[in-house]
């Protein structure tokens, strides 16, 4: 018996007004039709679940294209290599409590950063000013290094239970804060000194509400989020913060390369002032691994709460070795820190005209933080958990865990 292959349906063909991209006349199967029947035409794809799936699709199509471009050699131009010292860095960081099973309390947050190359001295400008800080000096040449870095950073806050519309004032209030920050760091293999400030707004101009929505409800990613009318007012907010760190323990310079295993230990501090936060806080850093680089923990803090920085260092005296070779290596941080205050758990008004009260003590008190990297020139991946071992001061749960892509190019 012969079977003949029944015939492909004909797709058909719209032309678009070249003014509002209307859909106007279609021709299907020899046929000009009007633009009620292309409506009807075109009306499954325009279903919220086809809105979904494709969008889904396209972030991840999205991020393994952009993975793709950064590991694969065609990206690459046909200009020379760059020397270690001349290379830049861009990181992306997405914090989130999803990591660790819930979505509330630091429901999420994001920061670009981009890092100036490794410099041996401060150049001109306000370098020349930085450079007078104390534990910001360059010791000239062939000593500490120096970099900058900026960094736009958004952060959103939320109840447990993202479905209720009404107000839960003994839970997290609904606030999201950006920010944008300049830091300047200084640092060999055994001190480390950075100073960042920082300036942005908590409220409807940080576009949380906006972001949050829609990631949960057209992302179809979380519980649609409800409670957005009584998120926290437009307050502007800056910072100031300081950190020094300094070596304890240090294993032998010709250890700190690709399949060798190395270890360190160190201790620091840092202080903050401003309106978006003012705290005190003291650790310990416990680093080892194989191909452990020179310098201190990559601790991912958020600002106003920490400093952006990259805190590796080459000897601008010796060859780097090895620098396209794995490296696979943890750390385990201690630390405790006194608030003052934090902006969004302080009294507060909404944009409802409600007040959202102090929520104290400030949680994160007592921290200890777990760290994982993987690192191959000029890529790199670190995964950081926090855990909180303060009393619950709310329903919300507060560990989360914070996911860093960077690029060195």
């Amino acid at each position: 018996m012969r079977v003949r292959a029944a015939p492909h349906p004909e797709v058909p063909s719209v032309a678009c007004d070249p003014v509002g991209a209307t859909p106007t006349l279609v021709r299907h199967r020899g046929r000009r039709l009007p633009g009620s029947h292309v409506a009807r035409l075109l009306a499954p794809l325009r279903s919220a679940a086809w809105a979904q799936r494709t969008a889904r699709r396209l972030a991840a199509c999205g991020i393994a294209a952009g993975l793709s471009l950064l590991t694969s050699p065609a990206g690459a131009q046909n200009d020379p290599p760059k020397t270690p010292w001349d290379l830049q860095l861009f990181r992306f960081e997405f914090d989130n409590d999803n990591f660790v099973g819930s979505d509330d309390a630091f429901s999420a947050g994001w920061s670009f950063q981009f890092h100036s190359r490794l410099m041996d001295q401060w150049g001109g400008g306000l370098d020349k000013l930085i450079r007078h800080v104390p534990g910001l000096g360059d010791d000239g040449t062939g000593g500490r290094i120096v970099r900058r870095a900026v960094a736009l950073t958004q952060i959103i806050l939320t109840p447990h239970d993202v479905s209720i519309e009404t107000p839960q004032p003994q839970d997290v209030p609904w606030a999201g804060i950006l920010l944008g920050s300049g830091s300047w760091s200084s640092n060999d293999n055994h001190r480390l000194g950075a100073m960042q400030i920082s300036i942005g707004c908590m409220g409807p101009c940080s576009y949380g509400e906006e972001v949050q929505t829609y990631v949960h409800k057209d992302l179809g990613l979380g519980t649609p989020p409800e409670g957005w009318d009584n998120q926290l007012d437009t307050r502007w907010l800056w910072n100031l913060n300081y950190e020094y760190r300094h070596k304890l323990v240090n294993s032998d310079a010709a250890r700190y390369v690709p399949g060798r295993f190395a270890m360190d230990m160190a201790a620091g501090g840092m202080a903050g002032v401003g309106s978006g936060a003012t705290l005190a806080r003291g650790e310990v850093q416990f680093r080892f691994g194989w191909g452990l680089p020179m310098g201190f923990t990559k601790i991912p803090d958020f600002a106003p709460l920490g400093i952006v920085s990259d805190p590796v260092y080459l000897d601008p005296m010796e060859p780097v070795r090895d620098l396209s070779r794995w490296r696979a290596y943890f750390n385990i941080v201690a630390r405790l820190t006194w608030f003052h205050h934090v902006a969004p758990f302080e009294e507060n008004d909404t944009v409802n005209g409600d007040v959202h009260p102090e929520i104290s003590p400030v949680p994160g008190r007592r921290q200890a933080l777990f760290g994982m990297h993987f690192v191959r020139v000029p890529i790199g991946f670190h995964l950081t958990y926090y855990h909180y071992f303060d009393q619950e001061e709310f329903s919300s749960d507060r560990d989360w865990a914070n996911f860093t892509v960077e690029y060195r190019f």
